[in-house]
């Protein structure tokens, strides 16, 4: 459930044992909700955009055009004729504009891999919500159940005046407050699954939903099944971060264009090559080849020429400036997520599971002893009460892992 899956696989490192682990309902819930996002379905799309944007760079022209039109007869025209151009010697210009549209297919493919990281680890963030807000609905209820057997006891004892009345009301008391936080975890549950379900197309929720609570049921049976994994390192965590990696694609793409704004300083020869249909002084019309070669000379207005490239220039300065700010602003947020899931996780370890099992065997004996009257129903209130904090308290704490490793890998809401 909670797993550093994503991160790991962007860190090109192998996938800790956490993550190897998950359940078949859990991979095939993640990989469903990948396949029909809408978010992904987009990046997709826009990914085969750059790379047909690409394969249009340096495209050559054909031009066709007809003169002398005689009352807009276009079959009468004294001249027409069709011609393909194309850029012959362009001074780098055709390798440096592919180059340019290459940056773009590449920012449009770091926009994929970061959508489908977001929507996976998303995922997994509110894949352990909701079972940890179930997990403490159920808790919960096992507090009540129990002190509603305390309270039938409290009852028969009130009845021939072995209790105070004080106690009828402390034990109600607790019961309000046990079913108050009862009613927020169910509302809790409701929220999360219907935000797991927002996350694909609302005519494919319904088909999720089978698949969401087989995932969750095997998740239910023991949260804490598998240890969390440690976080990667920070700097593989910054280098494989959205800001990182945005900012490092636009750098690029600021450098390529620079480099074209260099370029187009430089002559270009054009050519073209036809047929023109053209009208004889013998009557009719004659058809014949057409050839052309042109030559651009930018730099006779270094002007316009030097202002294009001195722009490219600041925007390479721009963008340096701004990859060393995000580099910083990621550092700062991961950092804290980091140390944020390492919290989590070393609180995790503080809670001994056979501890836990051991004081969870001894409730029936309270139980039993307040009912003999060995145990004041204080103490059995204080003993549940903890028993119930400590245990709701663990899955907070793996909640709260959730949320920080969903911040790590650029998930988090």
């Amino acid at each position: 459930m909670v797993s550093l899956g994503a991160v790991c696989a962007l860190t090109s490192a192998p996938a800790p044992a956490a993550a190897q682990t998950d359940s078949i309902a859990s991979k095939r819930l993640r990989h469903l909700i990948l396949l029909s996002t809408p978010e992904v379905a987009a990046r997709r799309s826009a990914v085969e955009a750059a790379h047909a944007r690409a394969r249009a760079a340096g495209a050559a022209t054909v031009t066709f055009d007809v003169d002398e039109v005689p009352g807009g007869n276009v079959a009468a025209a004294q001249s027409a004729g069709a011609s393909l151009t194309w850029d012959l010697l362009t001074g780098g210009r055709r390798s440096l504009r592919r180059l340019v549209a290459d940056r773009e297919t590449d920012e449009a493919t770091v926009q994929l891999g970061l959508a489908e990281r977001r929507i996976v680890a998303r995922t997994d963030q509110l894949l352990t919500r909701l079972v940890g807000s179930l997990a403490i609905g159920r808790r919960l209820a096992a507090e009540d159940s129990l002190l509603a057997a305390a309270e039938q006891a409290l009852q028969t004892r009130f009845a021939v005046g072995d209790a105070p009345y004080v106690d009828v009301l402390r034990l109600r008391t607790e019961r309000l407050r046990v079913q108050s936080d009862a009613a927020g975890a169910a509302s809790d549950v409701s929220a999360h699954r219907r935000a797991l379900l927002a996350l694909v197309p609302a005519g494919q929720a319904s088909g999720l939903e089978p698949l969401l609570d087989s995932a969750v049921a095997v998740e239910l049976t023991d949260p804490f099944r598998r240890p969390l994994a440690g976080a990667p390192d920070l700097d593989s965590l910054v280098a494989v971060s959205a800001p990182a990696l945005l900012a490092t694609v636009a750098f690029d793409r600021a450098t390529a264009a620079r480099r074209l704004a260099g370029a187009e300083r430089r002559p270009l020869v054009g050519a073209s090559i036809g047929a023109r249909r053209f009208a004889v002084d013998a009557g009719g019309f004659d058809v014949g080849p057409s050839l052309a070669l042109s030559i651009a000379l930018p730099f006779t207005a270094p002007a316009g020429a030097g202002g294009q490239l001195e722009a490219a220039s600041r925007d390479v300065d721009v963008a340096r400036a701004m990859r060393e700010a995000e580099l910083g602003r990621a550092r700062a947020e991961l950092g804290a997520a980091r140390d944020r899931y390492e919290a989590a996780r070393h609180r995790l370890a503080v809670f001994e599971s056979a501890l836990l099992q051991g004081a969870r065997e001894e409730r029936e004996a309270a139980l039993a002893a307040y009912r003999s009257g060995e145990l004041s129903l204080l103490e059995l209130i204080d003993f549940e009460r903890a028993l119930s904090r400590a245990e709701i308290t663990r899955l907070e704490t793996l909640m709260e892992a959730a949320d920080a490793l969903a911040a790590l890998q650029g998930g988090a809401p």
